[in-house]
């Protein structure tokens, strides 16, 4: 089950840093797990990722 939950993660980070291409623009795309829209943006001060999505709760806070 971890390690499930781990690759998901992992899918979900990529997808979401991948469609992140300027700093302080908000993006949205399809999370991989799940379906559901999800949203991101990069911080414009340090690059950092923020993303979550709707429908399964995953989250990235960097």
């Amino acid at each position: 089950m971890e390690d499930k939950e781990i690759q998901d993660f992992l899918k979900f980070l990529k997808i979401a840093n991948e469609t992140c291409k300027e700093k302080g623009k908000h993006y949205e795309f399809t999370c991989p797990i799940c379906g559901c829209k999800a949203i991101a943006i990069k911080n414009t001060y340090n690059g950092h990722l923020w993303a979550k999505c709707e429908g399964c709760d995953m989250s990235v806070i960097q």
